[in-house]
């Protein structure tokens, strides 16, 4: 009796330390899960670590240059392996080139212009040249635009000196180039009365009667500036200064035809320049992931196009490399290559 009793007890015993061990078996696998998950926990950090989170530095959300990079972004994360991108407003030119030298984005948008003042370390870059800026390729234009009233005795750049004249935000990529304009006339912030306001304002400040002219970086025909022109008399001052153009390479002349503008029934010569995509040798980025960038962006043109009509007519495979003023990224000739565009000597580093 007493054996079978032992006998008993211990077949208790070893059904009770199997429960036990399956109990806490059971514990662990949902602790590792985590509560609702819907995967194995081991899946999620793995295809975490392998993706690379980058921003893409655009502009103010109100022109063609936001959406465009938002699309582009969209277009990167669908099919480039590795890479999930996100389009983010911003002031533009300035503050993209420096969130590319320093790292904290993966591509951005400038203008041609001021990527060539950073990387040769001209004017607010002089003995400050970001030279890890790398062009990507071109994108849509722009132009560099002095509007005054019609009858204003103002006929010519120089005509600016002792004026009123917004020259766009303080520090912002129209600002610098307003300062480029002004050098090339032998003028300076000390000859002029500069007011620093976004374009809107300066718009307003023209029609108002509270400054005598506006320098803007704008696209023909923008939604400022057909209202300015089409609700007072203005001139679009020439620039036709061949030292001006010679001294900044991003630019070169457009003749912007008569009756472009309302009331303006002359030809005008300004400068035009184009707006590129940069990436950085800072910003964590390969080669490879720079040429894996370029080629998904342009083998899928379809799905970015339609972000606005200036990116549909202008933003195309075959100009992708021209008015570009800096050094190509290693990634972006390797893709240009392979499909046989050429290089230009001046593009190479």
């Amino acid at each position: 009796m007493k054996k079978s009793l032992a006998i008993l007890l211990a077949v208790i015993f070893l059904f009770s330390l199997a429960a036990c061990g399956q109990s806490n078996s059971n514990s662990q696998q949902q602790t590792s899960q985590g509560e609702g998950a819907s995967a194995p926990a081991e899946q999620q950090p793995a295809q975490s670590g392998n993706i690379k989170r980058i921003t893409f530095g655009t502009a103010g959300t109100a022109g063609a240059l936001y959406p465009m990079g938002v699309a582009m972004s969209e277009t990167i994360t669908n099919h480039a392996n590795g890479i999930a991108a996100t389009g983010e407003a911003t002031a533009a030119s300035v503050e993209n080139l420096r969130g590319l030298h320093q790292g904290n984005m993966g591509l951005a948008i400038s203008q041609t212009e001021v990527a060539s003042f950073a990387y040769y370390g001209k004017l607010d870059y002089e003995g400050n040249a970001f030279t890890d800026i790398r062009a990507l390729f071109s994108t849509i234009y722009n132009y560099l635009q002095v509007f005054a009233p019609a009858n204003s005795d103002i006929q010519t750049i120089a005509d600016l000196k002792g004026k009123t004249v917004a020259v766009g935000a303080a520090g912002s990529g129209g600002e610098l180039a307003a300062r480029a304009l002004l050098e090339a006339y032998g003028l300076s912030y000390d000859d002029v009365s500069p007011q620093f306001m976004p374009d809107s304002e300066a718009t307003s400040a023209l029609k108002d009667g509270k400054i005598a002219a506006i320098i803007v970086t704008h696209p023909i025909n923008s939604a400022a500036l057909t209202e300015l022109t089409s609700t007072m008399d203005t001139k679009l001052l020439p620039i036709e200064n061949d030292e001006f153009y010679a001294n900044y390479s991003a630019y070169s002349k457009y003749t912007v035809p008569a009756g472009t503008y309302t009331g303006i029934d002359v030809d005008v010569v300004i400068p035009r320049s184009r707006i590129i995509v940069c990436g950085s040798t800072n910003s964590g980025l390969s080669d490879d992931d720079y040429y894996n960038i370029v080629k998904v962006i342009w083998e899928n043109r379809d799905e970015w196009k339609g972000s606005n009509a200036s990116v549909e007519k202008q933003v195309i495979l075959e100009h992708a490399l021209e008015e570009i003023d800096i050094p190509l990224h290693p990634g972006a000739i390797r893709y240009f290559e392979e499909i046989g565009m050429e290089i230009p000597d001046a593009l190479r580093q």
